[in-house]
């Protein structure tokens, strides 16, 4: 899948994977990652909805830790039309979304993972 193209709750999987979080999963259409308990208990983990391309408070950390650059754009080029934001990674990969935290999204998973990713995402259960 061509993470140019990904967005809403496969989006949020793939940034939980690049971000190594514990067992990204989507579920009634939201991607979730399981959190350990306060006491440090393994069995009292708790799973918590992670929506860094929708979620200021989520996403925005993520942009201002890579320090991206998230100009807004409408430009054409060709036949392709660009409008709203871009991000561009110190590896030379540029990004276009509706929103800021969806173009810098698409552009922290690519610079993980490359232009490129599994079309997978785990649905209902956890990864054992």
């Amino acid at each position: 899948m061509k993470v140019a193209e990904l967005e809403g709750v496969l989006l949020d999987y793939w940034v939980a994977r690049a971000e190594d979080l514990l067992h990204p999963h989507i579920d009634d259409g939201l991607c979730w990652v399981e959190k350990p308990a306060c006491d440090g208990d393994p069995a009292g983990t708790l799973d918590t909805a992670f929506t860094p391309a929708s979620d200021w408070a989520v996403g925005g950390p993520i942009i201002e830790r890579e320090d991206y650059c998230l100009p807004r754009v409408n430009t054409n080029v060709g036949t392709l039309h660009h409008g709203g934001y871009a991000a561009s990674t110190p590896a030379g990969f540029c990004f276009y979304g509706k929103t800021p935290l969806i173009a810098a999204m698409r552009a922290y998973v690519a610079d993980k993972f490359g232009e490129e990713v599994p079309d997978e995402a785990t649905t209902g259960t956890k990864p054992e």
